[in-house]
């Protein structure tokens, strides 16, 4: 009897052992991965080897049309030879599977709101944000538009380039994070692809400011939000300088009627902030300005940084083109990059395409809303989030005529709806823009391949071996007047609605122009003369450093460029010091801080990893915003609003020092301009020495490291707390989570040479060499030459893996 007791229990042990180790069972809310699946020996996390990356082989593929040589080189860059686009681009979605699987797994869930599914409940929030946003909505839209446009087959063929290495995979072949999850490869499909794109759009061109914009011009009036939010800045470098007037022959879209703008605020709800540092550099030099006499092209897109990296590099070579360059893995084509004839590259335009609208409910249950005077009936999306580890959930999302309802407040009096760009069907073939641009010979065709390109809306330049510089404002724009868009709009007139689109041929751009250069750091589009309205969040400190330095420039060198991409002197900063400079005097300064302020005012405004300068003159603005706006802090306990901008605080301190608002409110004396400033360096010198007094070294680095996330967030599979130069204001715009993401040089010569360098490795192995092998390169300005010329007889001695692609017989 005993004995069977003994075998009952420990039969029962082993049992609950067992269903804890394979994740049927868990001890806490938050799932953990099933450890006996994980650690098997035969296809758990042990087989997840490198050897794979160094194998070559044959395979047999159906549809091939042709032979296909795919060389990894010495930083794991596969170099595709093919004998037509369509055998090239189905190899170039093979190496992306390759190399990236997970992660654009990863990015297709989380624009889908899917990552509940294998994460668990710490991201429903997050999937809920997505649903709510539209985001699948968005990618089936696009895929609906794209199905019916020529060459479609071009983007199934890189699909089928994907899904035929996840057909090839065996479990103890998965990438490491399928382990870890419990999860399996899933048929990539055209919606997939589509997700990762609106991902990128929302990243691009998902923000608006109309709930802070309303709420402050009901609070302040008016006359004083004009004054402290004015439309333009005092001193603006358009993307695109007006050389000439424009003179277009037809206007389009309708002015705005005022009258349909919100007229109260918005208590207590749901605001998205724009992270500093999210944007982008270009630009291009004639060849008067350069020692070849060609063009050089350069372009460093700042975007979130992540293991794996955001782009993946490529080579891709047919007998009709020769192209290098990155992409999104997930995405055909060269997006950043450049072929025998032109380089090309993208900055974010950073115009409002996303606008908001009250939506006027015709019943309790809010299924019917009221438009141009009729009841119409919302639609209703159904969409299951399964939860690892939970019951799934049912998310009921209401679609209106402007589209979904992405704010709901308790009694419906505000609940608001999204009109945003991303959610159209496309008219064209936009998925092309980067298959097509790989092909083209000079500028001209570059115009007419981008032309297709929808959104999100970016500045498209591009230099070529002919001589040629240009740029353009790339996109579709809603034809905007009178401030359309820049508030919170009533729901219930479909003339509030976007009347009409902006032509293509009036979007600003420009050609060869005469000061030599052109150039992009998501500044504003173009000056005040230009006849369309728009509105956005607009960059101010990084386009000025490069006009300046670029305008000064005679004779250039690739090198040079490279340098001037690493620049990290804040204009911002020489700007802030020099009127703390001209505002008080340093026998103002308390005796024991003077060291650290003659610091501060000598200092030659670079954001070095180990100087403390920076973490001063950062302390002290945000210090001074806080002072000088009480009276917008106390709004924030109410409803969403935003500080003045730098710029504008600045001219404030300058030239209206007596201005109301630099009196303390919960003071009896009545503050100034020097008062404030004054007691905001103050502060900031006792606060900045208290932390000296307990370190050894205080630094920047320290201060703001950067952080190289995996695109988990798992710590152990991220670079973390490193010291970087940089900020958001610089040429080399760091911040904690985001950077220069790719940084690229091309000499436009009869053989246009090119370097880059991006913060990882081609390899999403995070056991690989090539995971992060070129993190340390980038942070000391290191590139390395993009090997357009290579040709499959050079690299077959060289390669370490070469893998050749036959047609199926």
């Amino acid at each position: 009897m005993l004995q069977k007791l003994l075998y009952l229990i420990t039969f029962g042990i082993t049992l609950l052992l067992y269903l804890f180790l394979n994740g049927n069972i868990q001890f806490t809310s938050d799932p953990i991965p099933p450890l006996g699946k994980f650690m098997s020996p035969f296809s758990g996390a042990w087989t997840s080897d490198t050897r794979s990356e160094h194998a070559s082989f044959d395979l047999h593929i159906n549809g091939l049309k042709d032979k296909v040589e795919i060389m990894y080189d010495e930083h794991h860059i596969p170099h595709i030879f093919a004998q037509n686009m369509e055998d090239a681009l189905f190899a170039q979605g093979y190496t992306d599977a390759q190399n990236r699987l997970f992660q654009m797994e990863f990015l297709s869930k989380l624009a889908a709101g899917e990552l509940s599914s294998f994460i668990g409940p710490k991201t429903l929030n997050l999937d809920r944000d997505r649903r709510r946003r539209g985001m699948k909505y968005a990618a089936e839209n696009a895929v609906k538009g794209w199905e019916n446009q020529p060459n479609y087959d071009r983007l199934l063929r890189y699909i089928d380039g994907i899904n035929t290495y996840i057909k090839s995979l065996h479990p103890k072949d998965y990438p490491v994070e399928y382990k870890l999850f419990n999860i399996h490869p899933e048929e990539w499909t055209p919606l997939k692809t589509a997700l990762i794109f609106k991902q990128m759009s929302l990243t691009l061109a998902g923000r608006n400011e109309d709930i802070s914009s309303t709420n402050l011009v009901n609070i302040l009036g008016k006359e004083t939000f004009e004054f402290l939010y004015p439309i333009h800045q005092n001193i603006e470098n358009a993307v695109i300088p007006t050389e000439r007037p424009y003179q277009f022959d037809t206007l389009y879209g309708s002015f705005q009627d005022t009258s349909g703008f919100l007229d109260k605020p918005i208590l207590k709800t749901y605001y998205e902030g724009r992270a500093k540092g999210v944007g982008s550099n270009s630009w291009g030099l004639s060849g008067s300005k350069t020692t070849t006499g060609k063009p050089i092209f350069c372009n460093d897109p700042h975007l979130s940084l992540t293991l794996p990296s955001i782009w993946i590099e490529a080579h891709l070579r047919t007998p009709e083109f020769n192209a290098y360059g990155v992409s999104f893995p997930g995405f055909p084509g060269i997006m950043i990059g450049f072929n025998e004839y032109i380089a090309w590259g993208e900055t974010n335009v950073s115009q409002d395409v996303e606008d908001l609208f009250r939506i006027d409910w015709a019943n309790k249950e809010r299924t019917k809303y009221m438009l141009d005077g009729k009841e119409q009936d919302v639609t209703l999306r159904y969409e299951e989030i399964k939860i690892k580890g939970q019951k799934s959930l049912i998310d009921t999302i209401k679609y209106t005529y402007w589209g979904p309802i992405y704010h709901t407040s308790d009694d419906g009096s505000m609940d608001l709806a999204m009109r945003w760009i991303c959610h159209d069907v496309p008219d064209t073939d936009e998925f092309n823009t980067f298959i097509d641009a790989m092909t083209c010979k000079n500028y001209d065709e570059y115009l007419a391949s981008t032309a297709r390109f929808i959104s999100p809306a970016q500045n498209f330049g591009a230099a070529s071996k002919d001589g040629d510089i240009g740029m353009r404002v790339n996109g579709r724009f809603p034809a905007k007047r009178n401030e359309d868009g820049r508030f919170v709009e009533e729901g219930n007139n479909s003339k509030n609605n976007w009347q009409d689109w902006i032509p293509r041929d009036q979007n600003p751009q420009i050609r060869n122009p005469e000061r030599g250069f052109i150039s992009s750091a998501n500044q504003v589009s173009a000056d005040k003369t230009y006849p369309y309205y728009y509105n956005g969040k607009f960059e101010r400190y990084r386009n000025a450093s490069i006009n300046q330095k670029l305008s000064e420039i005679s004779k250039a060198s690739p090198e040079d460029m490279k340098k001037m991409q690493y620049n990290d002197v804040s204009l911002k900063a020489a700007q802030f010091v020099s009127m703390l400079k001209n505002t008080i005097q340093s026998d103002d300064i308390h005796v024991d801080l003077r060291d650290l302020y003659s610091k501060l005012t000598t200092w030659d405004f670079s954001y070095k990893a180990d100087k403390v300068e920076p973490i001063i003159l950062e302390k002290f603005v945000d210090t001074l915003h806080a002072i000088t706006w009480d009276e917008i802090n106390l709004l924030r306990k109410e409803m969403d609003v935003k500080y003045p901008d730098d710029w504008r605080l600045l001219e404030l301190i300058e030239n209206d020092p007596t201005n109301a608002f630099f009196d303390i409110k919960s003071t009896p004396k009545s503050e100034n301009a020097q008062d404030i400033v004054l007691r905001a360096i103050t502060y900031t010198l006792q606060d900045v020495a208290n932390q000296i007094s307990k370190s050894d070294k205080v630094t920047w680095g320290q201060y703001k490291p950067l952080n190289i996330f995996h695109v988990t967030r798992l710590p152990a599979l991220s670079e973390m707390n490193i010291p970087a130069d940089g900020c958001a204001d610089a040429i080399n715009a760091t911040a904690i989570g985001f950077g220069p993401s790719w940084r690229m040089v091309i000499s436009l010569e009869d053989k246009p040479k090119g370097m880059g360098v991006y913060p990882g490795g081609q390899s999403g192995n995070p056991a690989s060499k090539y995971y992060k092998n070129m993190i340390a390169d980038w942070l000391n300005g290191n590139y390395h030459s993009l090997n357009i010329d290579a040709t499959a007889t050079d690299l077959h001695k060289s390669a370490h893996s070469i893998i050749q692609l036959n047609p199926e017989k």
